[in-house]
């Protein structure tokens, strides 16, 4: 898998290049010495970095300098510390060296390469971190400044290097194969009007979106080499690929390192990357010189204790091929991924990132397609307009993806929302809605106004989204009480067990989404339903609503009318607006309610362009009424 290390310093990165990334006690099974390194990357070989990783060309590379000439390539500014009004001290950040990237093999991967001494599967590393790093460099961002968005660039300089030993616990350095690749701070942008490039520093947050994806590619290429090779795959404990024929007993012994992190976390009640990266840190022995007899001798007795597996599964493998015919790529598998994760991802999803589509699709055929049959296939269907490319976000790091199947669910949603304008007799009139948000004194301006719209509201959906802080619970709690008090049953459901436990908080009669559709309808009630945000995806419940992807919405949807209701009248609504999307601004964290009015005001507006686009087709009528000048489509 792939882990992504917080920014080195300078200082940092030459530390580590010194004592940790050359030494010696990382590379015990090649005994040539001291690890050399490796450069890649598009903008390593456009500065000539070939051959080995040289002091000096690290060095100055850590510092932001051409590799050769020691001319700047990034603005570089030295650590200083400030003493705020208050007395206290911030000190600023240094100029970011790079990061480091590390690919690490499955345990029983390390044991077959370096105990087994099957050297093509050390080969087979070697080759998926180079191809898993090419595809991370595809989204390599460039800084540009101020508020704006982040330039994808698709080059970096990474140096590599390649380690066989964890670090030592309790004087035993198990054998784990992995790869250090620190990917420098520097990046190219594309030439101008002019003829001229222009080096940036890095815009980071695309390499961690790219993690999981990044590490499909290195599992997929890892485990596609070692089945050509006569190995046996199954899927590990923690999800990722392992060679077959090992105990479980063996891969704990022989793991002392991640046994010894995980207590550390389980100590403290912690298990998230960022608390396991401290503990790694928290939980280091100090350092001791072995020699390669001393660590090779323990590797050999940890073996033989539990009956040489390495080398009766390297000698099976070898067995193996002599029968087995290497297969081309089956273009057929990659298309059966691809179909796989695109009904996987949509069914829950309206939009998604091209790495997240692809990650799927290698999981599903780990072992049986490459990454480039995968490529193609998705390629080959985004051109015959099976994919829909959509406009991200300002700082989205990579492409998003639709399918026309979700396009017409949205739309059909989207209609299911205006249908349901003007229809149902409010809960309560605005007097009694007035009343009820009153009772109690606590209440701000903005929750006391969410309450009023949703309980007054003629429509059959209405949509509350609010942040984090705003006091989301509190509120439909009071809607509860006010459906309830005008003789309302009221239920919600969610997509999870936690979500519908969020739901109870607030009173609520809560199931999960499919228990609601296993039960089924049919009580003669009014009902009014709370469904928690992401309930569902585009196509799980045919005629409801589009799913908001905001955190924190709740679409309060209103099933049948109160029995003897007369049907409202019909108000002078905005024409535009399918549904009312009532957004709780009243923050309690936030102060300023200039910057909020005007956000809450750019919501509107796109709500006011888009949604009557997603209702039917496009025509000059309704081009005109949402007045865009930049419409895509002709008119």
């Amino acid at each position: 898998m792939l882990t992504i290390s917080k920014p080195l310093s300078a200082g940092q990165a030459q530390s580590y290049h010194k004592l940790e990334f050359t030494s010696e006690t990382q590379s015990y099974y090649k005994q040539d010495g001291a690890v050399q390194g490796e450069w890649q990357g598009r903008l390593a070989g456009k500065f000539g970095l070939t051959g080995p990783v040289e002091v000096v060309e690290f060095a100055r590379l850590s510092e932001g300098k051409h590799p050769e000439t020691e001319a700047p390539l990034v603005r570089h500014r030295e650590a200083q510390e400030y003493t705020n009004a208050d007395g206290t001290k911030t000190k600023a950040v240094e100029h970011r060296a790079g990061w480091d990237a590390t690919f690490s093999a499955p345990k029983s991967v390390s044991l077959t390469a370096l105990v087994g001494g099957d050297e093509r599967v050390r080969e087979a590393h070697g080759a998926a971190v180079t191809n898993a790093l090419a595809e991370l460099e595809r989204y390599t961002q460039a800084r540009i400044g101020g508020n704006h968005a982040a330039e994808t660039t698709g080059k970096f300089i990474v140096a590599k290097f390649e380690h066989d030993t964890a670090r030592p616990v309790d004087g035993y350095a198990a054998p784990q194969l992995h790869t250090h690749a620190v990917i420098f701070n520097v990046t190219e942008r594309a030439e101008g009007a002019r003829g001229q490039t222009q080096t940036r520093a890095i815009q980071p947050q695309a390499f961690f979106d790219s993690q999981s994806f990044a590490t499909a590619v290195y599992q997929s290429a890892l485990t596609y080499e070692l089945r050509n090779r006569g190995y046996e795959i199954e899927t590990g404990r923690s999800g990722a690929p392992e060679i077959k024929g090992y105990s479980q007993e063996y891969l704990d012994a022989s793991s002392p390192r991640s046994q010894q992190i995980r207590e550390h976390l389980e100590k403290f009640g912690r298990n998230t990357p960022e608390a396991a990266q401290i503990a790694a840190h928290a939980t280091r022995d100090s350092k001791k010189i072995l020699s390669p007899e001393e660590v090779l001798s323990a590797h050999r007795e940890m073996a033989a204790e539990f009956g040489n597996q390495p080398a009766r599964i390297v000698a099976a493998a070898r067995e193996r091929i002599r029968s087995q015919e290497r297969k081309p790529d089956d273009s057929g598998k990659a298309q059966e991924a691809v179909t796989y994760a695109k009904h996987s991802i949509f069914e829950r999803e309206a939009v998604s990132d091209e790495r997240g589509i692809l990650r799927d699709a290698l999981r599903r055929g780990m072992g049986e397609t490459t990454y480039a049959a995968v490529r193609a296939a998705f390629e080959a269907r985004r051109a015959k307009g099976e994919f829909k490319e959509v406009q991200g976000q300002k700082h989205d790091t990579g492409r998003g993806f639709t399918t026309p199947e979700t396009i017409a669910n949205e739309r059909a949603n989207v209609a299911h929302v205006m249908r349901g304008q003007n229809v149902v007799e409010p809960i309560m009139t605005r007097d009694q809605a007035n009343e009820h948000s009153q009772i109690r004194v606590f209440l701000n301006s903005a929750q006391k106004a969410t309450i009023e719209d949703v309980l007054t509201s003629p429509d059959r959906i209405h949509g509350l989204q609010g942040l984090a802080g705003t006091g989301k619970t509190t509120v439909l709690q009071f809607i509860r009480e006010g459906a309830e008090r005008n003789g309302y049953t009221v239920e919600g459901f969610a997509p999870s067990s936690r979500a519908a436990g969020q739901l109870r908080e607030a009173g609520i009669s809560a199931i999960t989404l499919q228990s609601f559709l296993v039960r089924g309808g049919g009580q003669a009630q009014p009902r009014c339903l709370i469904r928690s945000k992401t309930a569902e995806g585009s196509q799980r419940v045919p005629g409801s609503p589009a799913r908001d992807r905001s955190r924190g919405a709740y679409p309060v949807h209103r099933t049948d009318q109160r029995p003897g209701s007369r049907q409202p009248r019909s108000r002078n609504r905005n024409p535009d607006r399918a549904s009312p999307d009532h957004r709780e601004a009243g923050r309690q964290r936030r102060t300023n309610s200039h910057l909020r009015s005007q956000g809450d005001a750019a919501l509107r507006s796109r709500l006011r362009r888009d949604l009557p686009q997603l209702a039917g087709p496009h025509d000059r009528s309704r081009h005109r009424q949402h007045g865009r000048r930049d419409c895509p489509q002709p008119c």
